[in-house]
């Protein structure tokens, strides 16, 4: 008797499935169409498919789930699901999973390297060597990062990693974080704040990591950065639009903040018509050294990406064959798993 065929799709990003393959036997084959638009992927594909594997590019609303007549598990390949309709999902019996663990280390050395660079002043003394200036005084007054204050919002996976890294450099490290249990500052011998804005008052820099959702949309506005510590750091590693552009720009153009590094922005990439990017593109005096964007890419190392990928597969494999998804983000909708039928 022959086993039963899957069918993977994986829409968008990748065209060559190879790592994933290396996971998936005879009985799994994979389209990956590697496209932009989910008008562009053909309406067979998505009914047959036992399961999704989806990157970023594609929104998964309610009306593209319904479509998936035969799916089993829809996997965000990454850590954010915010462009899944985990309810529709759920009560449609579709598992919803993530990659939650896969660069972990690799956000929260990216988190570190953007705070060092203004720390230590990398930015201007890399450009003032480039320009034949030979001055230690170029960076402008540096203060002392062993002893200053990291404040971390979200103290899950990546901000804890962050946490101890701050910790092993001699930092001193708050946290906010009102969905963890009592006891957690304590095991790890870091600082507890019960309000943000005790946190934003005491940190001299403060690094986002919390997922997007509504409670945190747009959760750093004016209000916010008005809050944080003059002269302080902000870092952004976590989701753009946990952050209002405009907040971010009049943060730094009053000089209320120093400096701001980010991996994220709510458009990515950064239209030319953003204030903030404008000025930082054009090279404005203002902000020299005080702003740098990385492309999304704090996630990014060949060990990471080839983890991600196949811990992704590894999930898929274990989903179709009815075991019980590791990573499921929808348990709270998820009714009469089509895995089990």
């Amino acid at each position: 008797m022959s086993k039963k065929k899957y069918t993977v799709l994986m829409p968008d990003v990748i065209s060559n499935p190879d790592l994933e393959m290396t996971v998936f036997d005879e009985q799994f084959q994979m389209l990956t169409p590697n496209v932009s638009k989910v008008d562009d992927v053909p309406l067979d594909m998505l009914r047959n498919a036992d399961a999704i594997m989806g990157w970023h590019t594609l929104r998964y609303d309610s009306t593209l789930i319904k479509q998936l007549d035969n799916c089993k598990l829809i996997i965000r390949i990454g850590v954010g699901f915010d462009n899944v309709d985990l309810k529709t999902a759920g009560e449609l019996g579709i598992a919803v999973s993530n990659v939650p663990d896969y660069g972990t280390t690799d956000v929260a050395d990216h988190a570190i390297a953007l705070l060092l660079g203004f720390f230590r002043g990398i930015y201007a003394y890399a450009d003032s060597v480039i320009n034949n200036q030979w001055d230690w005084h170029s960076a402008g007054p540096l203060k002392r990062l062993c002893g200053s204050t990291l404040g971390i919002i979200g103290l899950g996976r990546i901000g804890t990693a962050t946490a101890m890294r701050a910790k092993g450099l001699g930092m001193n490290v708050l946290f906010y974080d009102p969905y963890l249990v009592e006891g957690v500052d304590k095991s790890l011998g870091i600082g507890r704040c019960y309000e943000l804005n005790e946190l934003l008052a005491q940190s001299d820099a403060v690094s986002l990591h919390t997922p997007l959702t509504d409670e945190t949309r747009n959760m750093a506005n004016e209000d916010f950065f008005n809050a944080m510590k003059p002269g302080s750091i902000f870092l952004n590693t976590a989701r753009g639009q946990i952050v209002d552009p405009g907040a971010l720009y009049n943060a730094l153009k009053s000089n209320h903040l120093s400096a701001a590094g980010v991996d994220v922005w709510p458009t990515e990439p950064p239209p030319d018509s953003d204030l903030l990017i404008k000025a930082w593109r054009s090279g404005e005096p203002w902000i020299k050294y005080r702003f740098i964007h990385t492309p999304h890419s704090a996630f990014y190392c060949q060990e990471a990406w080839q983890e991600l990928r196949i811990k992704g597969a590894m999930e898929v494999k274990r989903v179709l064959h009815g075991e019980k998804p590791r990573a499921c983000v929808n348990r709270e909708w998820l009714v009469n798993p089509r895995y089990l039928l």
